[in-house]
Protein backbone atom coordinates (compact mmCIF):
# COMPACT_ATOMS: atom_id res chain seq x y z
CA UNK A 1 0.00 0.00 0.00
CA UNK A 2 2.91 2.47 0.88
CA UNK A 3 4.41 2.05 -2.52
CA UNK A 4 1.13 2.52 -4.32
CA UNK A 5 0.39 5.27 -2.77
CA UNK A 6 3.78 7.33 -2.93
CA UNK A 7 3.71 6.58 -6.78
CA UNK A 8 -0.10 7.87 -7.01
CA UNK A 9 -0.11 10.86 -4.47
CA UNK A 10 3.88 11.52 -4.89
CA UNK A 11 3.09 14.84 -2.41
CA UNK A 12 0.89 13.05 0.20
CA UNK A 13 3.31 12.11 3.19
CA UNK A 14 2.43 8.19 3.14
CA UNK A 15 3.37 7.37 6.49
CA UNK A 16 3.16 7.24 10.30
CA UNK A 17 1.11 10.16 11.38
CA UNK A 18 2.62 11.82 14.27
CA UNK A 19 -0.07 12.33 17.24
CA UNK A 20 -0.55 15.92 18.37
CA UNK A 21 1.63 16.02 21.15
CA UNK A 22 0.59 17.57 24.74
CA UNK A 23 2.02 15.45 27.45
CA UNK A 24 0.77 17.43 30.39
CA UNK A 25 -2.90 16.50 29.03
CA UNK A 26 -5.11 14.69 31.33
CA UNK A 27 -7.25 13.75 28.21
CA UNK A 28 -6.62 11.80 25.35
CA UNK A 29 -8.67 11.54 21.92
CA UNK A 30 -8.21 8.29 20.28
CA UNK A 31 -9.21 7.84 16.47
CA UNK A 32 -9.39 4.68 14.38
CA UNK A 33 -5.94 5.78 11.33
CA UNK A 34 -5.16 8.88 9.26
CA UNK A 35 -7.54 10.19 6.37
CA UNK A 36 -6.12 9.81 2.88
CA UNK A 37 -7.37 13.34 2.09
CA UNK A 38 -6.95 14.63 6.03
CA UNK A 39 -4.18 13.29 7.64
CA UNK A 40 -2.22 11.02 5.00
CA UNK A 41 -2.49 14.64 2.91
CA UNK A 42 -1.55 16.85 5.30
CA UNK A 43 0.63 15.32 7.75
CA UNK A 44 -1.26 16.85 10.92
CA UNK A 45 -3.72 14.00 12.47
CA UNK A 46 -7.53 14.92 12.10
CA UNK A 47 -6.72 17.64 9.78
CA UNK A 48 -7.65 18.64 6.28
CA UNK A 49 -11.23 16.21 5.44
CA UNK A 50 -14.91 15.53 7.51
CA UNK A 51 -13.78 13.98 10.23
CA UNK A 52 -11.04 16.57 11.25
CA UNK A 53 -13.32 19.85 10.61
CA UNK A 54 -16.31 17.86 13.07
CA UNK A 55 -13.69 17.05 15.66
CA UNK A 56 -12.03 21.15 15.97
CA UNK A 57 -15.58 22.23 15.77
CA UNK A 58 -16.96 20.20 18.24
CA UNK A 59 -13.47 20.88 21.02
CA UNK A 60 -13.83 24.70 20.32
CA UNK A 61 -17.57 24.56 21.25
CA UNK A 62 -16.76 22.20 24.64
CA UNK A 63 -13.97 24.51 25.07
CA UNK A 64 -12.26 21.41 25.96
CA UNK A 65 -8.93 22.65 24.48
CA UNK A 66 -8.80 26.31 26.69
CA UNK A 67 -6.35 27.58 28.16
CA UNK A 68 -5.77 25.00 31.24
CA UNK A 69 -2.87 22.56 29.77
CA UNK A 70 -4.74 20.09 31.22
CA UNK A 71 -7.85 20.33 29.30
CA UNK A 72 -5.60 20.41 25.74
CA UNK A 73 -5.71 17.41 24.47
CA UNK A 74 -3.34 14.63 23.20
CA UNK A 75 -4.91 13.29 19.83
CA UNK A 76 -3.64 10.06 17.95
CA UNK A 77 -5.13 7.18 16.59
CA UNK A 78 -4.53 3.33 16.89
CA UNK A 79 -3.66 2.85 13.23
CA UNK A 80 -0.83 5.24 12.46
CA UNK A 81 -0.99 4.69 8.89
CA UNK A 82 -3.74 5.60 6.17
CA UNK A 83 -4.84 1.35 5.53
CA UNK A 84 -6.05 -0.22 2.37
CA UNK A 85 -9.21 1.10 1.16
CA UNK A 86 -10.18 2.93 4.84
CA UNK A 87 -9.87 -0.15 6.51
CA UNK A 88 -7.35 -1.45 8.95
CA UNK A 89 -6.80 -5.45 9.21
CA UNK A 90 -6.07 -7.32 11.95
CA UNK A 91 -2.38 -7.00 11.96
CA UNK A 92 -2.21 -3.54 10.91
CA UNK A 93 -4.35 -2.53 14.30
CA UNK A 94 -1.71 -5.28 16.68
CA UNK A 95 1.13 -3.71 15.16
CA UNK A 96 0.22 -0.27 16.09
CA UNK A 97 -0.84 -1.47 19.55
CA UNK A 98 2.79 -1.10 20.92
CA UNK A 99 2.75 2.47 20.01
CA UNK A 100 -0.17 3.53 21.22
CA UNK A 101 0.06 1.77 24.25
CA UNK A 102 3.64 3.56 24.68
CA UNK A 103 1.56 7.20 23.66
CA UNK A 104 -0.42 6.50 26.67
CA UNK A 105 1.52 5.37 29.04
CA UNK A 106 3.45 8.55 28.91
CA UNK A 107 0.82 10.65 29.94
CA UNK A 108 1.52 10.82 32.92
CA UNK A 109 -1.59 13.56 33.96
CA UNK A 110 -3.66 11.20 31.66
CA UNK A 111 -7.22 11.07 33.69
CA UNK A 112 -9.77 10.08 30.53
CA UNK A 113 -9.59 8.55 27.17
CA UNK A 114 -12.21 9.17 24.64
CA UNK A 115 -12.25 6.60 21.73
CA UNK A 116 -13.57 7.39 18.73
CA UNK A 117 -15.78 4.27 17.41
CA UNK A 118 -15.14 0.36 18.38
CA UNK A 119 -11.42 -0.14 16.76
CA UNK A 120 -10.25 2.72 18.69
CA UNK A 121 -12.14 1.30 21.66
CA UNK A 122 -10.49 -2.10 21.42
CA UNK A 123 -7.36 -0.75 20.53
CA UNK A 124 -7.46 1.17 24.50
CA UNK A 125 -8.32 -2.37 25.97
CA UNK A 126 -5.47 -4.24 24.42
CA UNK A 127 -2.82 -1.79 25.43
CA UNK A 128 -3.92 -2.18 29.08
CA UNK A 129 -4.15 -5.84 28.29
CA UNK A 130 -8.04 -5.53 29.17
CA UNK A 131 -10.39 -8.01 28.13
CA UNK A 132 -12.87 -6.48 25.46
CA UNK A 133 -15.82 -8.88 26.58
CA UNK A 134 -15.95 -6.85 30.30
CA UNK A 135 -15.78 -3.20 28.85
CA UNK A 136 -18.67 -3.22 25.72
CA UNK A 137 -18.85 -0.56 23.31
CA UNK A 138 -21.64 2.01 23.56
CA UNK A 139 -21.90 5.74 23.08
CA UNK A 140 -21.45 7.95 25.61
CA UNK A 141 -19.96 4.95 28.15
CA UNK A 142 -18.01 5.56 30.78
CA UNK A 143 -15.39 2.41 31.64
CA UNK A 144 -13.22 2.44 34.43
CA UNK A 145 -9.68 1.34 33.45
CA UNK A 146 -7.75 1.61 36.58
CA UNK A 147 -8.77 3.81 39.69
CA UNK A 148 -7.22 7.28 38.00
CA UNK A 149 -8.19 6.85 34.48
CA UNK A 150 -11.25 6.20 32.33
CA UNK A 151 -12.48 5.05 28.63
CA UNK A 152 -15.48 7.18 27.17
CA UNK A 153 -16.82 6.01 23.88
CA UNK A 154 -18.37 7.73 21.01
CA UNK A 155 -19.08 7.31 18.14
CA UNK A 156 -16.39 8.08 15.30
CA UNK A 157 -16.82 11.51 13.63
CA UNK A 158 -16.94 9.98 10.29
CA UNK A 159 -18.50 11.78 7.35
CA UNK A 160 -21.44 8.59 6.85
CA UNK A 161 -21.74 8.75 10.80
CA UNK A 162 -22.88 12.58 10.73
CA UNK A 163 -25.04 12.14 7.45
CA UNK A 164 -26.95 9.36 9.27
CA UNK A 165 -26.89 11.32 12.15
CA UNK A 166 -25.54 8.64 14.32
CA UNK A 167 -23.27 11.09 15.65
CA UNK A 168 -24.59 14.66 15.51
CA UNK A 169 -22.23 17.67 16.90
CA UNK A 170 -23.92 18.39 19.66
CA UNK A 171 -23.99 14.95 20.78
CA UNK A 172 -19.57 14.61 20.37
CA UNK A 173 -19.62 18.09 21.97
CA UNK A 174 -21.50 16.29 24.82
CA UNK A 175 -18.66 13.76 24.89
CA UNK A 176 -16.21 16.18 25.27
CA UNK A 177 -17.97 17.95 28.33
CA UNK A 178 -18.44 14.35 29.85
CA UNK A 179 -14.91 14.19 29.83
CA UNK A 180 -14.01 17.54 31.26
CA UNK A 181 -16.51 16.54 33.89
CA UNK A 182 -14.28 13.40 34.61
CA UNK A 183 -10.85 14.96 35.28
Amino acid sequence: NFYKLKKSHPSYLNRPIIPIRRNESSIAIVGLAPGFTGANRTGQIFNGDFSGDILNKATRLSGINSINNLLQTYITNAVKCYPPNNKPNISEINNCNTYLRYELESLSKLKVIIALGSIAHNSVLQSYSLIKQKYKFSHGSIHKINRNLVLIDSYHCSKININTKKLTLVMLVNILNLAISNI
